[in-house]
């Protein structure tokens, strides 16, 4: 028993073929391993797990952004005001970003280092940031970790593309404190 397959027989099974592989993708879903998302408590893992960090609190007093972090690394790693970034989505949807050496903004670390952190080591850092215009009208604010910013301290090798986010919009206007 011989079965010829004719080329509509082909287009038809490809076509099918190429549904089934796109409809596949979407069962995957959209999250980036390298990028993990989460809001104020949440322990990310951006990285394939070079460390675990959680966001523990966020506070804004209308003219300080405070977040306090607890990270834990598995790999050595600087912890420094450097390794932040905040960005703030105004009213108008215009996205603002703000890091260490923006005019006008001041970002501190207590309880960073700027010496690389060892393997298996907790380290709490405090991330303070000032000169932020009026956070209280923002439609969302997210704080960046991006914990190895370059490999090996090489600048022509980079890991800025891991990086954890955390979207504190709900806590900081819920903890504004005059």
């Amino acid at each position: 028993m011989s079965y010829t397959f004719s080329r509509r027989d082909f287009m038809k099974y490809t076509a099918l073929t190429a549904v089934a592989i796109a409809g596949s993708g979407m069962l995957t879903g959209c999250s980036n391993p390298n990028r993990p998302v989460g809001k104020t408590g949440d322990t990310l893992k951006p990285g394939d797990g070079i460390c675990e960090a959680t966001l523990k609190s966020a506070t804004y007093n209308r003219t300080t952004l405070t977040c306090e972090f607890e990270i834990y690394t598995k790999v050595s790693l600087q912890v420094n005001q450097q390794h932040f970034q905040v960005n703030v989505t105004d009213a108008d949807n215009k996205l603002h970003t703000y890091y260490q050496g923006v005019s006008g903004v001041t970002i501190d670390l207590v309880g960073g280092s700027n010496a690389s952190v060892d393997a298996k080591t907790t380290v709490t850092p405090t991330l303070k940031v000032s000169g932020i215009e009026n956070l209280t009208s923002a439609s969302k604010v997210q704080v960046l970790y991006i914990p190895k910013m370059y490999a090996n301290g090489s600048i022509t090798d980079s890991y800025s593309d891991i990086y954890a986010t955390w979207d504190i919009t709900d806590a900081i206007k819920v903890t504004i404190v005059d």
